[in-house]
């Protein structure tokens, strides 16, 4: 059996495309981040001032971003995870709500 030359079910515009189009974000925004910090230090060094603040607003700013990206990556998980924890702290904690018959000592 030979190849019929059809492309795949992804297509041009799969998972491939968009990794590449999520890792041309990922470096602007570090190349971005990076031009920042660079000013900051730029400018306080042409000043003669103390450019600590803006590090450090710089330094917030790229957790944050991190942190974004790794709770969007978890959530899919975490969401359902919450729902069950939630559940089971009901359940623990008030018997009473359970569905099932109440039987006499």
């Amino acid at each position: 059996m030979g190849s019929t030359g059809t492309q795949s079910a992804t297509g041009a515009y799969g998972a491939d495309a968009y990794g590449v189009r999520r890792n041309v974000s990922d470096g602007t925004g570090m190349l971005l981040l990076g031009a920042c910090a660079g000013w900051s230090l730029i400018t306080a060094a042409s000043r003669g001032g103390r450019p600590e603040g803006m590090l450090l607003a710089v330094l917030a700013l790229a957790a944050g971003y991190a942190a974004g990206r790794v709770s969007g990556a978890l959530l899919p998980v975490a969401a359902p995870c919450a729902g069950a924890a939630a559940g089971l702290a009901l359940t623990v904690a008030l018997p009473g709500l359970s569905p099932g018959p109440w039987y006499a000592g």
